[in-house]
């Protein structure tokens, strides 16, 4: 039997007029911008209410990222996280994926530097500056907000006390240069970041012939991995570990492992940012998430629940991982890695001696 026509215009017309009633992300953040800080926050978490749930892509670590999550939940119980985890370049690949099918699945995006940068570029996320941002350091989040740091990964020079005394351990990246040291560093075959901020705060140019006279102090270079380089490190293979994960090094240190580390000026620092996507389904909840995340419960929680490296000033640390706060950090910025990438890796490559992939 045939349905009268006039019904399927009246659902047209419905579905027209409920696509109308949905703001979008930009509408959003409009109609807050005007709004004092307790009706801003009122109306947030009305209409997040409303959202019910947000869609979070993120490539924080499958043990840590739940933490997060539940952490959230529990200070905002009318909003479901529903979230996709893969590695930086699967979550970008997925989100621009369904993007060129006409899907907009993910409302907030917690990712890597060049992804912020991929995302920006290609028109997937939008600028949204947190008030929360205030707090911030300089470097940690885009001046127009199209990301904002949420958690950092600070880069030291590591070595192992029965090799290296205290007093003797390099205080520059000068020091690294003397023959005493030659045939005795490690560096992973992926230091990306490590590099491109050496480069960026000393001079491309200068840098560059740093990085060459540093090659030639025969680095050991057994992979990517900055967790093995400090594992071989500890077993005695390398006395020094140039650019190895501070929040790791911290904890074998607190365990009595005999190891130490100097931070050496650029104090280089990876951070992992959140983005918020432009076509984002659940606007309101999206926000929340985000202020939440650079709040300072949300960033005692990265701290206390998923053990992360907070960017947030002030926020209460542990001893041990409040000791890689002795100097600022040199956030590694998307907009300088983002563009000249292959760039960067193919420099990176040829002064250090590795093939091409």
């Amino acid at each position: 039997m045939r349905k009268p026509v006039g019904l399927f215009v009246i659902i047209a017309l419905w579905l027209a007029a409920a696509s109308t009633f949905a703001a979008t992300a930009d509408e959003t953040i409009k109609k807050i911008a005007s709004l004092a800080p307790a009706e801003r926050k009122a109306f947030l978490e009305a209409d997040a209410r409303k959202d019910g749930q947000l869609v979070l892509y993120t490539s924080i670590s499958l043990t840590d990222y739940p933490k997060i999550v539940a952490a959230f939940e529990s200070r905002y119980p009318f909003v479901k996280v529903n979230a996709y985890r893969s590695t930086p370049s699967g979550v970008f690949t997925r989100v621009e994926t369904e993007a060129r099918a006409g899907r907009y699945a993910a409302d907030v995006v917690a990712s890597a530097p060049v992804e912020m940068w991929e995302l920006k570029t290609r028109g997937l996320s939008t600028a949204y500056l947190s008030p929360e941002r205030k707090a911030m350091p300089a470097g940690s989040f885009d001046a127009e907000g199209y990301w904002q740091g949420f958690e950092v990964t600070p880069l030291v020079l590591a070595f192992n006390t029965r090799q290296v005394a205290s007093t003797a351990a390099p205080q520059s990246y000068e020091n690294l240069l003397d023959p005493k040291w030659k045939g005795k560093m490690s560096l992973g075959t992926e230091e990306y970041t490590w590099f491109n901020v050496a480069l960026e705060k000393i001079g491309r140019q200068k840098g560059a012939e740093y990085m060459r006279a540093l090659a030639r102090q025969q680095l050991h270079m057994p992979g990517s991995s900055s967790v093995m380089r400090v594992q071989l490190l500890l077993a005695g293979e390398s006395a020094i570990a140039i650019a190895a994960r501070g929040r790791r090094v911290t904890e074998y240190k607190e365990k009595s492992a005999p190891i130490d580390f100097r931070i050496l000026e650029p104090y280089a620092a990876e951070p992992a940012f959140t983005a918020l996507m432009r076509r984002s389904a659940h606007p309101s909840a999206a926000i929340l998430f985000v202020d939440w995340m650079l709040s300072e419960e949300g960033q005692t929680k990265i701290s206390d629940d998923a053990g992360r490296i907070p960017v947030r000033k002030g926020v209460k640390l542990k001893p041990w991982v409040q000791a890689l706060f002795q100097k600022d950090f040199a956030f590694l910025s998307p907009s300088s890695i983002g563009p000249r990438l292959n760039e960067i890796i193919e420099q990176y490559n040829q002064i250090f001696g590795l093939q091409r992939r």
